[in-house]
């Protein structure tokens, strides 16, 4: 399963140095736990001094809150949904966005 995860730049240079989008390829079996544990990872997510928290929505439905690696003390992800949910449940698009808390987009 391919799973197209689109992600909300931290700040102006990140806007344009990027990539902004990543696929990811995952089991049919892959829950939404591991998935995000992927994506956290493999470091796609950027995150800034002031952009700490984004929000994960798959399919349209919010999924999990993830934290910026680097706060002291480090935060866990915290799951909206059960980490044992099977993406191909969730997801049926196969589009994943990342977006900041407190600071939406259009």
């Amino acid at each position: 399963m391919r799973i197209h995860a689109n992600r909300e730049a931290c700040c102006s240079q990140d806007d344009q140095l990027g990539p902004l989008d990543r696929w990811y390829e995952v089991s049919d079996g892959c829950t939404l736990g591991d998935f995000v544990a992927a994506v956290m990872a493999s470091r796609f997510l950027q995150f800034s001094s002031t952009h700490t928290t984004m929000l994960c929505r798959m399919g349209g439905k919010e999924a999990a809150t993830v934290f910026s690696p680097y706060l002291l003390p480090a935060r866990a992800a915290v799951y909206a949904l059960p980490t044992e949910t099977p993406v191909r449940d969730i997801a049926s698009s196969v589009k994943v966005d990342f977006t900041f808390v407190g600071h939406r987009t259009a």
